[in-house]
């Protein structure tokens, strides 16, 4: 099965499903780093008394960060999920 040829509104949606992927990507480099912050590294260093404890009070903080980059990495997959349509367009039988 030969798939069909995209067209410029095909490409299109191929762009605009890559830029989804990478805000899903950006967002998970957020929010893992944003939750190791505040989960390991701060209450570590605050325990081997490397940093002062105010910083104890920025965890919260990190958390928000870390659960909006969470809900950011599934609000981009689910955006560039909707962007698919050309797949079902250049191969209009899945089994064949």
């Amino acid at each position: 099965m030969d798939p069909q040829p995209l067209d410029t509104d095909q490409w299109a949606q191929v762009g605009l499903a890559l830029k989804f992927l990478w805000g899903a990507f950006a967002s998970a480099l957020v929010a893992g780093s944003s939750l190791l912050a505040a989960h390991a590294l701060i209450p570590s260093a605050v325990e081997t008394n490397t940093i002062s404890s105010r910083w104890l009070k920025a965890r919260p903080i990190f958390y928000l960060v870390g659960f909006a980059g969470l809900a950011g990495i599934g609000i981009f997959l689910f955006l560039a999920a909707g962007e698919t349509d050309w797949i079902r367009e250049s191969y209009p039988r899945f089994w064949q």
